[in-house]
């Protein structure tokens, strides 16, 4: 098996299948410029250089870019009119953000009667706000339970199963980790927002936050009897090496963490092999029965919005997306840099790899909601889901109740 570094979530160039968007015109103007985070520019870099050469009518310039600020740079590029075509390995929960500041425009007119079948569920849903796709699904990242398999041969099949000190997950002592703690919330069926319950845009989260009432009130109060005694200290650095050891039985983490795994660090040396040493598990039910979800996250690629004097090559853009969406590039970028593929085909092709046949079929996951709302909503939820933890809290479900109120209002002001 072949793994490498990972940061988050395919062979030769090829026949590119599973066509998701409607070809380019053969007269289309031929420069394409592409910001990239670094990770983004190692990671596709050969495909590029492959889409080149099998596109040699085309001109594209790879930018590297900083992910964290990526996407203020964005904002000012359109507004001086330097803007590129496309953002690649953009966070799918940019894109409501984005949209608000006018700086995506939409692939709707682009998308092929097929589109559904080229991606797992989820993915390209993942790219639509407010009814219209911004852009195409590069490749998944969601979380499982990770289980040393000497100190805890069998999978659990209910969280009741988890005693004090065998479980752990990293947080801040400040704001928490809501994308961490989602699983075990949702056991309590206790979603950050609503979601459309009929029509064709079911599914879709709206901007009213889901997690108030009873089920929010069970979850909170849950969450503070079991507090750090049982998720163990925030911030802990040691968490590698206890699980490592077996001093603790389940991690909570994404595949970004499993080449530390294997490989082992300063003071665990010997990693733990797969199968044999560690296991990939889907998170158990709750306390009362009910399913717990994951957060699906898609890093992919955003049709940018063009201005007077400098459009987006629409064409161009459409051609390079349908290049990194096909099963050849996806299955590509999981071979070379282990990015678990959005396209279909492709990751049905890569479980061969135990590590992502694993985390794939833990996955129970929602697409994680891309509102301009998020931005607010992980800094509010996550500040009081760290003080009941820490048992800061006398009244958990009241203190849960105002963050909910305060968050709502929260929503309203960026909606």
């Amino acid at each position: 098996m072949k793994l490498r570094r990972v940061t988050g979530l395919l062979a030769a160039a090829g026949v590119i299948a599973g066509a998701f968007f409607a070809s380019a015109p053969a007269n289309a103007t031929t420069n394409l410029t592409i910001w990239a985070d670094k990770g983004t520019v190692d990671t596709i870099t050969a495909r590029v250089n492959a889409f080149k050469a099998a596109n040699p009518e085309y001109t594209v310039t790879l930018v590297e870019k900083d992910f964290g600020t990526v996407r203020d740079i964005l904002k000012q590029s359109v507004q001086s009119n330097t803007q590129p075509d496309i953002l690649a390995g953009a966070a799918h929960d940019w894109i409501g953000n984005l949209v608000k500041a006018n700086v995506l425009a939409p692939i709707d007119s682009s998308l092929p009667a097929s589109w559904k079948d080229d991606f797992i569920p989820g993915a390209l849903t993942a790219m639509k706000y407010n009814g219209h796709y911004y852009g195409a699904p590069g490749w998944t990242e969601n979380i499982a339970i990770i289980r040393n398999v000497k100190k805890a041969p069998k999978p659990l099949t209910s969280v009741n199963q988890i005693k004090d000190g065998e479980l752990e997950l990293n947080y801040s002592a400040t704001t928490s980790d809501p994308y961490h703690f989602y699983p075990f919330q949702t056991m309590f069926g206790a979603p950050v927002f609503a979601q459309v319950a009929s029509g064709a845009n079911k599914g879709d989260w709206t901007d009213t936050v889901g997690m108030g009432g009873k089920p929010g009130a069970d979850f909170a109060t849950w969450l503070k009897s079991k507090g750090t005694k049982f998720f163990g200290p925030p911030a802990n650095a040691k968490i590698l090496c206890d699980f490592i050891k077996g001093k603790i039985k389940y991690w909570v983490t994404g595949a970004w963490n499993i080449n530390a795994i294997q490989s082992g660090a300063s003071g665990c040396t010997t990693g733990l092999k797969i199968g044999t040493g560690y296991a990939i598990d889907k998170f158990p039910k709750g306390p009362t029965g009910i399913t717990p979800h994951q957060f699906l996250g898609i890093r992919g690629y955003l049709m940018i919005a063009g201005r007077p004097g400098n459009p987006t090559n629409v064409p161009g853009a459409v051609e390079f997306m349908k290049y990194m969406t096909s099963q050849s590039t996806q299955f590509s970028l999981y071979d070379n840099f282990n990015k678990t593929p959005a396209n279909a085909a492709a990751l049905n092709q890569a479980k061969n790899d135990p590590v992502i046949k694993g985390f794939a079929d833990a996955a129970n996951t929602v697409p994680m909601p891309n509102s301009p709302a998020m931005d607010v909503a992980w800094t509010v939820w996550g500040k009081a889901e760290a003080r009941i933890i820490q048992g800061k809290e006398a009244k958990p479900d009241v203190a849960w109740a105002a963050m909910v109120k305060a968050l709502q209002t929260a929503v309203n002001k960026v909606k």
